[in-house]
């Protein structure tokens, strides 16, 4: 499954529709890790990042199945104008890029952010990623 790509400004609609939190959004099934990449316009670590990620995201596949789910959500800065970056800032509770989070989705908390990071090593990533599929099943298993 590749990843899924996401502009900033659709998943604004969406949230401005729905009134939940953009991590519900994101997260939406029990037993699931969701490693979301928050990228931008001409930013050269999310460049760098890009071909590194598309490979764990196939990786993970691989051994997972559709159990880790990856979504990369990308803001746009044209002509320099970082409006877009701002609000996604705000909205993600970001700073860097790219920011990549982790997140699971519990049955008494709604979802929950399991891991954050800017710009991680992809060793580190899939660890977490792994860490975070354990406890997605377990926390999927104590609510049947």
């Amino acid at each position: 499954m590749p990843i899924n790509q996401v502009e900033f400004t659709e998943l604004e609609k969406h949230l401005s529709k729905k009134a939940k939190p953009a991590l519900q959004l994101l997260a939406p099934e029990l037993g699931k890790a969701y490693v979301i990449a928050i990228t931008r316009d001409n930013c050269p670590a999310c460049k760098r990042q890009k071909p590194k990620l598309d490979k764990l995201a196939k990786d993970m596949e691989e051994k997972h199945g559709n159990n880790a789910v990856f979504t990369r959500i990308h803001i746009k800065q044209p002509h320099g104008d970082t409006s877009e970056s701002q609000r996604a800032k705000t909205t993600l509770n970001h700073y860097f890029y790219p920011t990549n989070l982790i997140l699971i989705k519990t049955k008494d908390r709604g979802t929950i952010e399991y891991y954050r990071n800017a710009s991680p090593a992809m060793t580190e990533l899939k660890r977490n990623i792994e860490n975070a599929l354990k406890t997605a099943t377990m926390l999927a298993k104590e609510t049947n």
